[in-house]
């Protein structure tokens, strides 16, 4: 029941979160995290828990033992990570109960080697019985000897309200269009509820071109720098503040990083912004696509593809 009630969300999911998941699976043929990401929450995993769905007779004792054993690798107490967000007395209860927690925890076992990790790049479509699609094109722009910089997060504002605004939703018609810039180089843009296919990845191509003659009014200017620090200062209740705490320290996030990434947002020029055109000629090359949509636009498309599936 638990595998047929997962396997339905995530048929739900398809249709009302398509441009995550075609996302996260054009990255997951270059980058290691959106590999894993995608195999526990994406479209492999999707793939997983429908053949788990459909041969669970056969499977149904090799999974209850899988389980049992991941549970003894994971919850051992070197792999104990705690966050505590709270006054001196919060602090003091997580001290006194910590240690009683961790008795109950499996001892440590045999370090094991770490796996191999292969990516694999291919160029995917996957068709369903909606009428839109979500349409996305990734790459990574670090292998190419770039690096992050605060202008991106205002590049990723000024797409959201000029370029693709205009383009992919007012004259595409698509409900939306975003793109994303990671610290790692990981990077993409991705459609959502899109009638247009190859149209839209005609759109992705013009954005270097459009970088390159970037011209706003420092009004307009202003108004992206504001837009984007409004995202990055945003106001948090102590829980908030907790969870990006440790998000910050797991991906290796250093206070001084975050105040570099802020001055350049600040002291961005129009000129920055031009010269980001060179970052994303990068992560185009890759021409790593992903696209899950109607059966007739994949078809029409399909030589775009490596592999053309259904779900």
């Amino acid at each position: 029941e638990l595998v047929a009630a997962q396997r339905s969300r995530l048929e739900m999911r398809m249709s009302s979160a398509g441009n995550v998941l075609a996302a996260g699976r054009a990255m997951s043929c270059f980058s290691v995290p959106a590999l894993i990401t995608d195999s526990i929450s994406g479209i492999a995993y999707y793939q997983f828990v429908k053949d788990l769905d459909e041969h669970y007779e056969e499977k149904k004792d090799e999974i209850r033992s899988k389980c049992q054993e991941l549970v003894k690798k994971v919850f051992t107490r070197d792999h104990l990570l705690v966050s505590s967000t709270g006054d001196d007395q919060a602090f003091t209860q997580v001290e006194t109960y910590l240690p009683g927690i961790a008795e109950h925890l499996f001892a440590s076992g045999k370090k094991e080697a770490a796996q191999e990790i292969r990516l694999t790049r291919k160029k995917e479509g996957f068709k369903d019985a909606s009428q839109v699609q979500y349409v996305c094109r990734a790459g990574n722009f670090t292998k190419d000897g770039y690096e992050f910089n605060g202008a991106l997060n205002i590049l990723r504002v000024a797409l959201s309200y000029d370029y693709f605004w205009i383009n992919v939703r007012v004259k595409g018609g698509a409900y939306g269009c975003r793109s994303a810039f990671g610290m790692n180089g990981d990077t993409y843009f991705v459609s959502y509820r899109d009638p247009n296919l190859e149209r839209t990845m005609e759109i992705y191509e013009g954005v270097a071109d459009y970088l390159r003659t970037f011209t706003v009014s420092d009004f307009d200017m202003n108004k992206y720098i504001i837009g984007t620090i409004s995202n990055l200062d945003q106001p948090m209740t102590p829980a908030l503040k907790g969870d990006r705490s440790m998000n910050l320290y797991m991906n290796h996030v250093t206070e001084d990083m975050i105040k570099e990434e802020r001055v350049q947002v600040l002291e961005a020029t129009q000129e920055d912004i031009r010269g980001l055109a060179e970052i994303v000629e990068a992560m185009m090359k890759a021409e790593q696509i992903c696209v899950i949509g109607s059966e007739d636009k994949i078809e029409e498309a399909k030589d775009m593809f490596d592999t053309v599936t259904g779900f």
